[in-house]
């Protein structure tokens, strides 16, 4: 499998979330990354204000954030100029 940028990474999981909330492993498996380096970008994502997490069922439950959903717009505008194959 090819490298892929963390950009690319966080912006999938962003479109994963804008869906609604999603535990971990659903997250993991969406992304096609391993679960301990799904915890470094959803770290990264929380500590930015991007997504929240909230304990619900025994589970964590990761949603977007407002701010979240922003940068995610910006994100699929940019990358929509750049590969016009997106839309």
């Amino acid at each position: 499998m090819k490298n892929r940028d963390t950009t690319v990474i966080l912006w999938v999981l962003l479109r994963a979330l804008a869906s609604g909330p999603q535990i971990p492993s659903k997250l993991a498996r969406v992304a096609n990354v391993p679960f301990g380096r799904l915890e470094e970008y959803l770290g990264t994502l929380a500590a930015r204000g991007l997504v929240r997490v909230e304990p619900a069922d025994g589970h964590e439950m990761y949603s977007i954030t407002l701010v979240g959903m922003d940068a995610l717009n910006h994100l699929d505008s940019g990358l929509r100029m750049l590969f016009p194959a997106l839309e």
